[in-house]
């Protein structure tokens, strides 16, 4: 007997369809995160730069530059990540960065962040008092005063962060630790 099959029908093509549907969005997703992750992971390395550059040349600011930003952007002692617009440097993810303080303590804040950026930065260990100068954290646009010399837990940072958070991170300038 002879059979006559020429193809596929509609319905078998519709579902070959949905399954690379489904399967396009799920690798979309996976790549999405995966950038985000990269992203949280490059603005948290140029903070810690940008941190432990000015607690290097804590001990040369000049008060005449007005804040410590201006002075590293006038030294030329960031990175290239960077950039500096308005008296504030861009960093990944859009955050903007700035650094203020004298010749005892300096705080660097980075404003602009979605609630992850914000709970992984916050929620960071940044060190203890003792060894690197770190003086504290804290979550917030307003006025806050780091002055804990623990970090921030992460259940604290989330219940702290929203979008559009900032995270302030303390740290003591001129010393010979």
């Amino acid at each position: 007997m002879f059979t006559n099959e020429s193809g596929r029908s509609m319905i078998e093509m519709l579902g070959v369809l949905a399954i690379i549907g489904v399967m396009t969005v799920g690798g979309l997703n996976v790549i999405g995160r995966s950038r985000q992750m990269h992203e949280l992971g490059q603005l948290t390395a140029e903070v810690s730069k940008v941190a432990m550059t000015a607690k290097k040349m804590a001990c040369d600011y000049d008060s005449a530059y007005g804040s410590y930003t201006m002075f590293l952007y006038k030294s030329e002692a960031y990175s290239d990540e960077l950039d500096y617009e308005n008296g504030k440097f861009i960093g990944p993810m859009d955050s903007e960065i700035t650094i203020n303080g004298d010749l005892s303590t300096f705080e660097v804040s980075v404003a602009g962040l979605n609630s992850d950026a914000c709970i992984q930065l916050a929620g960071n260990d940044w060190g203890k008092k003792g060894t690197n100068g770190f003086m504290g954290v804290c979550v917030g646009a307003g006025e806050c005063s780091p002055s804990s010399d623990e970090q921030m837990e992460l259940s604290a940072a989330s219940s702290s962060c929203s979008d559009d958070s900032t995270v302030k991170l303390k740290f003591k300038a001129c010393t010979n630790e």
